[in-house]
């Protein structure tokens, strides 16, 4: 059997719950109400050989008239039982290996591949199969019964030969309602176990029944089959009329009686076949518009139950395709998000940023932990990586915190950008205000590590604005989403410029220009830095 997929949206049948029971009920069902409409219908129908039968009922005092009508009932059925339990042994013979593979399952054994193959392309072809044997049955059984009746001299070969067609077509009726029955008491459990993963429409050797056959076949059984059994009977009783036997007016009475129990029946099995065509349709696109709704509403986890291999089949399967792709899209995007920030990576996944860069206006920072080659050598790796994870964890808050994007970690330093790829007003006011942040969750590490007897973090922040090549470097195998130009390469000179300063934040004059807000500085002598040809006015954030 296939493994159980972990869907949380889906919740599939119990192997221990699932019964064959209404395969067998609605077998019998069809072919009892099938075989009752045919004797109403019979006895309905003004032949000679009916009333002749009426006639000799008048004739009978009243008790011998109920004992005569209560062994017709009885002869009906005999006749019902004599049938319904040949049906019952054609079912049972056709959910065969269905019923082995179940009973395995159920025992908490794994069933042959060969026995579950078997039992899923039977399961499929079940309506089918009992359909054409059905129809067989009632083709055969009401020739033989009614040629027996003419041949005992019971009634004449019109009407044997009108009775048994007018079986027929009631049969193709019935047998119709059972295949759409069997299909559902399928559908409700049986198919979703045995596949859990649909994919019905590539199992070999499965009949396949299209949705517009479907709909023409029901409109063709809805006025060919009654038409048929109306203009039968009339031409029959035209060529049988004897009027010393029957009175026009009798005659009249009799066909308007048989016409509207023709058509009361006819009325009720047509409408029952209608809501059956129709669920077999509708129910299908409703499980899929349901698990639409919730995949629109972020479940991924969520897959269509299919249970047909007609074209909504197919369409169930393209979907859950679809859901699957949304699904490692999902986790990809997910993955994505923790090696660059979300801003970056939806634009990258949209794209937004043109493979050769563009020019952006932003503020870039860099961060670097000081000492940090003694502190790498004077402690194990174990506690090198947590020490990192801890300060790199605290510093990322805080750049997120005002819309910055940490576009790196190399080694000790963080390489941030506010501003780019999307731009927003304030982007210098939100770099400075950011590394103010930082330095105050840098005290409150600082605090917990000397509480625990670890040694002290210090870092340098450098921040600079101005424009910026922003877009996908690397090779055509691998890219990664970069910042190019000098005012990237000042502003890892400011940094780097900090501990000749002594101080843990620098800011150059070109950001200074652009904030709004106040913030205590103090402002530096002109210096050059390195790789920068004109001097750098920088102010000391205190």
């Amino acid at each position: 059997m296939e493994k159980e997929p972990q869907f949380q949206s889906i919740q599939w049948p119990d192997p221990a719950g699932i019964s064959l029971r209404g395969f067998y009920l609605i077998s019998v069902a069809a072919m009892g109400i099938g075989i009752s409409v045919v004797f109403v219908l019979n006895f309905a129908t003004p032949t000679d050989f009916i009333l002749k039968q009426f006639a000799e009922l008048s004739l009978k005092s009243g008790l011998a008239c109920v004992l005569e009508v209560g062994k017709r009932a009885a002869g009906l059925l005999l006749m019902i039982t004599v049938i319904g339990s040949s049906t019952l042994l054609v079912m049972h013979r056709l959910l065969g290996p269905i019923s082995r593979c179940l009973k395995g399952v159920q025992r908490g054994e794994e069933p042959p591949p060969a026995l579950t193959e078997k039992a899923r392309r039977r399961l499929i072809n079940l309506p089918y199969m009992f359909v054409g044997i059905n129809v067989g049955m009632w083709i055969l059984a009401p020739a033989l019964i009614f040629f027996l009746g003419f041949a005992f001299d019971l009634m004449n070969l019109t009407t044997a030969v009108v009775f048994a067609v007018r079986a027929s077509m009631v049969g193709l009726v019935s047998s119709s309602i059972a295949f759409y029955r069997l299909e559902a008491c399928s559908r409700r459990e049986l198919i979703p176990f045995f596949f859990r993963r649909g994919r019905l429409a590539d199992l070999e050797g499965a009949a396949r029944i299209s949705i517009p056959r479907r709909i023409k076949m029901f409109h063709r059984l809805t006025y060919v089959v009654p038409v048929t059994i109306l203009l039968g009977t009339l031409i029959t009783l035209q060529w049988e009329l004897d009027p010393r036997i029957i009175s026009a007016e009798e005659y009249g009475r009799r066909i308007i009686i048989f016409s509207l129990i023709l058509g009361a029946l006819f009325f009720v099995s047509t409408g029952v076949l209608n809501r059956l065509v129709s669920r077999s349709i509708a129910e299908p696109l409703k499980n899929m518009l349901g698990a639409v709704g919730r995949v629109r509403d972020g479940d991924y986890q969520t897959r269509i139950r299919v249970v047909s291999n007609d074209e909504i089949g197919v369409l169930g399967d393209a979907g859950n395709d679809m859901i699957r792709g949304l699904a490692e899209r999902e986790v990809l995007r997910t993955a994505f998000g923790k090696y660059v920030t979300p801003e970056i990576r939806d634009e990258i996944l949209s794209g937004r940023i043109p493979l050769q860069g563009e020019r952006r206006v932003g503020t870039v920072m860099f961060s670097d932990l000081r000492d940090f080659t003694p502190f790498v050598e004077n402690n194990p790796p174990e506690e090198v990586i947590a020490g990192m994870r801890t300060y790199f964890s605290a510093m990322h808050r805080a750049i997120r915190l005002h819309r910055g994007l940490v576009l790196q970690f190399v080694g000790d330093e963080i390489e941030a950008v506010f501003g780019v790829p999307v731009h927003f007003d304030g982007h210098a006011d939100a770099a400075v205000r950011a590394a103010l942040d930082m330095r105050r969750e840098l005290k409150k590490l600082n605090v917990e590590r000397s509480a625990q007897g670890k040694p002290l973090f210090s870092h340098g922040i450098g921040i600079h604005s101005g424009k910026v090549l922003a877009g996908n470097s690397g090779s055509e195998e691998q890219s990664a989403y970069a910042l190019i130009g000098s005012t990237v390469n000042v502003a890892s000179r400011i940094q780097g410029l900090t501990r000749e300063l002594g101080c843990d934040i620098l800011v150059t004059q070109e950001t200074v220009d652009r904030l709004t807000g106040s913030y205590p500085m103090h402002m530096e002598p002109a210096r050059f830095v390195k790789g920068y040809s004109r001097p750098i006015v920088v102010h000391r954030v205190i």
